[in-house]
């Protein structure tokens, strides 16, 4: 057990959107001094707003992920306004919506340096003051880390090496006694503003493959681990069952995208190439934590419930759902944050 939210100083990047802004949000409301950062300053300051308006501390630190500087000032900013940093939430992502023979070099590289070199510069920064507070370090993840889906190669990829950086790291914090907890998060589909900002080379709208979950359930799940650090944790149902069923056939997966994981992924309304995304620069406006899917998207998921009150015991009594959810194929939902 850790410090109550109450108690907590919280640094989250990627906090301008999507489930970095839900998490920002709800860590307000509950009363912790929260440190946002971002690309956006214009975003970060309405950020800010809201997790005052519910009653926490805010800070915004504009920067950009994937700037070793940047992730140093932001920790040294937040321990210079509130004197410590007991959590740090890693959730800054970028995507490039193609498929491998369309991506360029530069648009890869992109993608890796933000959300797998970002956050390893944000662990590194972060690593001392949590050891001096004996805290957790929280990386928004995805279920897709344990499976690469078609069109996603770039953000497949990216997940994957922070997967196995934070196996790497999670152990040598045990071995040398530090009381530093690192939590995965692994969502399903969540409904974020990424679908309108990110990349894509299809031509048509990306959207997350059903079922969509709403931001604020993957914030939920972030605030579980400030308090009570699990070593991954998947959100939703759909996670869960992609993550068995990569567990027990990934063939069978194989056979599910090739039917489904083109066209899962979008709309089917057309939308131009070209048209300006946040890969390399931010875009102007304040995109909040919802994206264009909140009439799909469901508030709660009973699987997440169960977890999130029963722990690893919930998990266990659960697992008679994996032959289920092999048998009825499983998606390759993504979080979007």
């Amino acid at each position: 057990m850790k410090k109550p939210l109450a108690e907590q100083v919280i640094v989250i990047s990627g906090a301008s959107s999507g489930i970095g802004r839900a998490a920002a949000r709800a860590a307000g409301e509950r009363g912790a001094r929260v440190v946002v950062s971002a690309r956006s300053a214009d975003a970060l300051v309405h950020a800010v707003g809201e997790i005052e308006a519910l009653g926490g501390e805010g800070l915004a630190v504009p920067g950009e992920a994937a700037d070793e500087a940047d992730a140093r000032n932001l920790c040294q900013r937040a321990v210079e306004r509130f004197g410590r940093i007991d959590t740090f939430v890693a959730s800054v992502m970028v995507t490039v919506y193609a498929e491998v023979d369309q991506l360029e070099s530069d648009e890869l590289s992109r993608v890796l340096e933000v959300n797998f070199l970002g956050r390893v510069h944000a662990y590194r920064a972060a690593l001392p003051h949590l050891q001096a507070s004996r805290g957790t370090f929280i990386d928004v993840n995805s279920a897709l880390a344990y499976r690469g889906i078609p069109l996603q190669a770039a953000y497949c990829a990216s997940k994957a090496a922070g997967r196995a950086f934070f196996e790497s790291a999670r152990v040598e914090q045990e071995k040398h006694r530090t009381g530093v907890d690192v939590s995965l998060i692994l969502p399903g589909a969540v409904n974020t503003p990424q679908f309108d900002r990110g990349r894509q080379k299809l031509g048509l709208q990306p959207q997350p493959v059903p079922p969509i979950y709403r931001p604020e359930l993957v914030a939920e799940a972030v605030l579980h681990c400030a308090e009570r650090p699990e070593r991954e944790l998947p959100v939703s149902w759909g996670a869960q069952k992609l993550l068995w069923g990569q567990k027990l056939s990934p063939r069978a997966g194989d056979l599910v995208l090739l039917r489904n994981g083109w066209t899962d992924q979008t709309t089917g309304e057309p939308k131009p190439v070209g048209v300006p995304d946040n890969l390399f620069e931010t875009l102007p406006g304040d995109p909040g934590a919802h994206g264009r899917f909140n009439d799909r998207a469901r508030g709660s998921s009973a699987w997440t419930a169960a977890r999130l009150r029963l722990g690893k015991i919930g998990g266990i009594v659960a697992l008679g759902g994996a032959v289920a959810a092999l048998a009825s194929g499983y998606h390759g939902g993504a979080k979007r944050g």
